[in-house]
């Protein structure tokens, strides 16, 4: 019987909740009888880190001192007979590029488009010998690797995957109500977690300006970061503090996806595109500012609202004004969601995983028989 492909996770605290996601899936769906998969951490569980659903094997690991992880991760790598190695943040790219043994190759995730350019450093200070491959979630972040000097050979699109059933459990949940929601509220969510570059001051300019026209509209502001106090004390000091609800870090993100009634994305730069592909498969509209990360996923007024990025608080008007066409929402909804069944189905992102696995392996291009099933921005 064909000994089971041997593949180790690499996990570090930079990763975020759309590769936290990622890991998960694969965790839980990739085929055992085909493959076997362990996770190995770097440093302090935090973060996203500390939030996956999976055994972790925890390393001692200093930033940017990789090379002192080296010797224990290459032991471990060597007593379990590891064949590829899944490297989740750039501790864990240049932790396991560092490892002598040059026999397994490394692939490495990549969802932000405004991280490219360090993942693109790491490829290009590798030793000659060793096999990176970046999976990109979006064409723009292929894209991007490519300009800034990674070959097109080592660059494979796979699109993230929508997990139905969790969306659908999270809506029947009483996870509204434990926020102290209620089903008359119009509840808008960020992108998680906040930052200066995020959108989310935009976000609660557009929820303010909105409440004074509209009652029960509320801004949802997930994780515990020093944008999101920054934008609660803005709140108190305006009095505005009853449109913003903070979950803190208590709830994954995807599972606010699944309750919110609209998703924000003011942010040009950084765009998970995981938020929006949730979005697409929970029937919640997407308001977004038309860059080119959005403008891959979203067509204006065909499934979603694309809004030209301007200063913050010209922006925040528009966003408002789109968050009061609320009629529009359904006809939206309804193609998004038909779409994200299609391009993001997890069983599909899930297969094209274990194809890269399987021909990295075999020596062939990563991209081998694997094609984007994306149609959406494209006319017709």
């Amino acid at each position: 019987m064909k000994r089971p492909i041997q593949v180790l996770h690499v996990v570090d605290s930079t990763i975020g909740w759309d590769q936290r996601l990622a890991i998960e899936q694969l965790l839980n769906r990739l085929p055992a009888e085909r493959f076997t998969q362990q996770v190995v951490g770097l440093g302090h569980r935090k973060g996203e880190y500390a939030r996956i659903d999976a055994p972790v094997k925890v390393m001692p690991h200093r930033p940017y001192l990789d090379f002192l992880t080296t010797p224990r991760l290459w032991s471990l790598l060597d007593k379990r007979r590891v064949d590829l190695v899944h490297a989740w943040g750039m501790h864990a790219i240049s932790t396991s590029l560092s490892i002598g043994h040059n026999s397994f190759p490394i692939i490495a995730s990549v969802f932000d488009p405004a991280a490219t350019d360090r993942y693109s450093r790491s490829y290009r200070v590798k030793p000659q010998v060793r096999r990176l491959v970046f999976a990109c979630a979006t064409e723009l972040v292929r894209r991007y690797l490519v300009e800034k000097g990674v070959s097109p050979e080592d660059t494979v699109l796979i699109r993230p995957g929508v997990n139905f059933s969790t969306l659908n459990r999270a809506k029947k949940s009483n996870l509204r109500s434990r926020l102290g929601l209620s089903s008359r509220d119009v509840v808008l969510l960020t992108d998680y977690p906040a930052t200066r570059q995020g959108g989310q001051f935009c976000a609660f300019w557009a929820t303010a300006v909105r409440s004074f026209l509209d009652t029960g509209i509320k801004l949802m502001l997930p994780g515990d970061s020093r944008e999101t106090e920054r934008i609660r004390r803005l709140a108190c000091a305006v009095g505005q503090t009853a449109v913003l609800v903070l979950p803190g870090d208590q709830y994954r993100q995807e599972k606010l996806i699944a309750i919110a009634d609209c998703l924000l994305i003011p942010a040009v730069t950084g765009v998970s595109v995981t938020a929006i592909a949730w979005a697409m498969g929970a029937g919640i509209p997407v308001i977004a500012s038309a860059g080119r990360a959005t403008a891959e996923l979203l067509r204006h007024h065909h499934n979603g609202f694309l809004i030209k990025p301007e200063e913050t608080k010209r922006l925040a008007i528009r966003f408002a004004e789109a968050v009061g066409q609320r009629r529009e929402w359904n006809n939206l909804t309804e193609t998004a969601r038909s779409q994200a069944y299609e391009v993001f189905s997890l069983h599909r992102c899930i297969e094209q995983t274990q194809n890269v696995y399987e021909n990295l392996l075999a020596n062939r291009p990563p991209s081998d028989g694997i094609k984007d099933p994306a149609i959406v921005g494209q006319p017709g």
